[in-house]
């Protein structure tokens, strides 16, 4: 006998911004036919959710301002006590656990609903022993991320989410402002620049395409394009910066916050970035984008939609020492002249296509 649907679905994916950011189609998806969904995010991917507001309830873990249990034990312990409680302000008919982990499958039993999760394999650290029913969202474990969420609610008797509809992110007007200034002072015109993003986490450096990449795809995208180029940048980079040269089709702005960032990738003309949130985000909104991958998976890993190329380099699997590397292992041997040829062939496509060739006409 088959499952009923439930009705009323508690949705966890606690972390990293690019995994919520690409938890979004299927969560719109589920939106749409179920009663009420309601998500649990940490605390510090909030400003994502706010470009993208969720019809439901948003529970915030309290990764941030809970503090450290060693350091604040008392202030953590208040925290999570608030976070447990309110997780319980709703009586689910399902948990539906699309983290996979330890951590994850924890907080899904303390919601206190019946829990379903990712089978063994498809989630980490024995889950799914956590789980009442278990979920098989693929015939392979190597699915894209996209496919892994939409096959776990397809699992639950829902259909999946369409790959041929981009989202539109809510922009507050003084985002909107700042990047329309930032733009006119440098005379860009909407989607008629390229918009690069340089930023990953510390930890993370080894996904990096090398600062002085994007400087020699920038003069390339000026040489056969007449494009602009502007790099963004994430905290962990402002060092890197001073390295870039000094060029008249370069434009570095501020550190923007996510909302500016996001607003500057919506007006680009396309986008070029590793396995970053920055980059499934640019592809979520139907931006044309160019994806350099090397330590991470071109399957698991894959950007949203089809208005996409990937650049992948398996023997990538390392941080980049600067121009001076031999770059045998690092992502600095993934050249400029496959990301230009990636960028070329989205561009034509997008032409034939008559998608809003934004970013002007293509010369060979």
């Amino acid at each position: 006998m088959r499952e009923s649907r439930p009705r009323k679905i508690l949705v966890i994916r606690l972390s990293s911004l690019g995994d919520v950011a690409r938890l979004l189609p299927s969560l719109r998806s589920l939106e749409a036919q179920a009663e009420r969904v309601d998500l649990t995010v940490e605390d510090r991917f909030l400003p994502l959710l706010s470009l993208f507001p969720p019809k439901g309830r948003v529970v915030p873990y309290p990764r941030r301002s809970a503090g450290s249990p060693l350091r604040t034990p008392v202030r953590w312990a208040r925290a999570m006590g608030a976070y447990v409680r309110a997780l319980r302000e709703e009586p689910y008919d399902l948990v539906l656990d699309l983290h996979g982990i330890l951590r994850s499958a924890v907080v899904a039993r303390l919601a206190g609903a019946p829990v379903a999760g990712y089978g063994r394999g498809f989630g980490k650290e024995h889950s799914h022993l956590f789980y009442d029913r278990v979920l098989t969202p693929g015939p392979s474990l190597r699915i894209s991320r996209y496919e892994r969420y939409a096959g776990a609610i397809r699992a639950l008797g829902f259909e999946g989410p369409r790959e041929d509809e981009p989202l539109v992110p809510r922009i507050p007007e003084e985002a909107r402002r700042d990047v329309e200034a930032f733009l006119g002072e440098r005379g860009l015109e909407n989607g008629r620049y390229l918009l690069v993003f340089l930023g990953t986490s510390r930890a993370q450096a080894r996904k990096r395409w090398p600062a002085f990449r994007f400087a020699e795809l920038a003069a390339e995208a000026h040489r056969r394009w007449g494009f602009p180029t502007v790099l963004g940048w994430g905290p962990e980079e402002q060092e890197l910066l001073s390295s870039l040269p000094q060029a008249p089709w370069l434009h570095v702005p501020p550190l923007w916050p996510l909302d500016r960032l996001m607003e500057a990738v919506r007006r680009s003309g396309a986008f070029v970035g590793a396995d970053t949130g920055a980059m499934h985000l640019a592809a979520l909104v139907g931006v044309p984008t160019v994806a350099l991958l090397g330590p991470t998976d071109p399957v698991v890993n894959r950007p949203y939609g089809k208005r996409h190329r990937v650049v992948h380099d398996p023997g990538a699997r390392r941080a980049c020492g600067g121009p001076e590397c031999p770059h045998r292992g690092c992502m600095g041997r993934i050249g400029v002249g496959p990301v230009a040829e990636a960028l070329q062939e989205l561009l034509a496509e997008e032409r034939v296509n008559g998608k809003a060739l934004r970013a002007g006409e293509v010369r060979p």
